[in-house]
């Protein structure tokens, strides 16, 4: 039996609707034009379908909130880790990063966040234009050393990767012990939108 609805002649649209369909189909096209500007995120061989799938989209998120680095940040490899002793890792000789699984949807997007403002800070050199304002803006001397510190917390680059996780989402799943001042999260937004 043929179905009728293949029969039925095609709807009579009027030219604002028209307009309408065409105008979605172009942003549309210019959206996913958008998500494919900048470099790939690559994906070790036994990557679950879901984490990839979250990451993909956060690479995504991460990109958007960069534009004005897009030229600079370099594709990275994801690995998923079953064991590690840390929630998340970045390997800057490789490009890799690592993610312990499983995890929540919230605190993995948040790992790949802040790993992924790491792997920006070693491919891309303009990174350093940041750090002086930075710094200021958290209470730092000017002349504290960007990987320096005596724990995780007080660590510069540290605390930019989680600025970045929340430029990127709004706010963190977690703090880490990490404060972070308004200026120093308008620093990180403002650098990379390129304003």
């Amino acid at each position: 039996m043929v179905d009728p609805i293949l029969q039925a002649p095609p709807p009579r649209y009027s030219r604002n609707v028209r307009l309408n369909i065409a105008l979605s189909a172009v942003l549309a096209a210019i959206s996913i034009g958008c998500a494919d500007a900048g470099p790939p995120l690559n994906f070790a061989e036994d990557m679950p379908d879901d984490l990839r799938q979250l990451a993909d989209e956060t690479w995504v998120d991460f990109l958007e909130a960069n534009p004005a680095r897009l030229d600079c940040i370099e594709p990275v490899t994801l690995e998923a880790a079953w064991e590690l002793d840390n929630r998340a890792e970045y390997r800057p000789t490789s490009r890799t990063l690592a993610v312990r699984v499983p995890g929540t949807p919230a605190t993995l997007r948040s790992e790949l966040i802040h790993e992924f403002a790491h792997h920006l800070e070693f491919t891309c050199s303009d990174q350093t234009e940041l750090r002086a304002a930075f710094l200021h803006a958290q209470g730092f001397p000017p002349e504290t050393e960007w990987f320096g510190g005596a724990t995780w917390e007080t660590t510069p680059s540290e605390q930019y990767a989680e600025a970045t996780v929340e430029v990127v989402t709004g706010r963190r799943a977690h703090t880490g012990g990490i404060l972070l001042t308004p200026e120093a999260v308008e620093v990180v937004r403002q650098w990379g939108e390129g304003s």
